[in-house]
């Protein structure tokens, strides 16, 4: 299922939502993270937890990269907001955004969803992981 469906699922499916790998990135954007932040918000249990991976965007000396950011800015996109598509053989996928944020910005995005950076992992290089955790009412 694309997490573009998550709000098909009752309320209280899920007591922790797992994002490893990067995938705090299927988000896509600013718009779309905060509004699948709240949809999952909604399909989680009361001491629903979020364990997220992203990578930092910033954390690169490679001037390809900074120009990307730049040309997104430019565009009023996130400075990692990456397009892309899957390639498999003959078989080619659709594009789609993929969000790449700093824990400053995972932070920004997530106020105001009734989540909140409990605490992050990893200081020294660009990945580092994430505990959501839902906001006392």
């Amino acid at each position: 299922m694309s997490i573009a469906d998550i709000g098909r699922f009752k309320p209280n499916s899920f007591d922790t939502v797992i994002m490893m790998g990067n995938n705090f990135g299927l988000f896509g954007g600013y718009k779309e993270a905060r509004a699948r932040l709240r949809n999952l918000h909604r399909i989680t249990s009361a001491k629903g937890l979020i364990i997220a991976e992203s990578l930092d965007p910033y954390k690169t000396d490679d001037p390809v990269h900074r120009a990307y950011h730049r040309r997104n800015r430019r565009r009023r996109r996130m400075s990692g907001q990456v397009r892309m598509r899957i390639r498999h053989g003959t078989i080619v996928g659709n594009w789609f955004d993929y969000l790449l944020v700093s824990q400053e910005e995972m932070k920004a995005i997530v106020e105001g969803t009734g989540w909140q950076v409990a605490s992050i992992l990893g200081d020294s290089g660009p990945a580092y992981s994430a505990l959501l955790r839902k906001e006392e009412p």
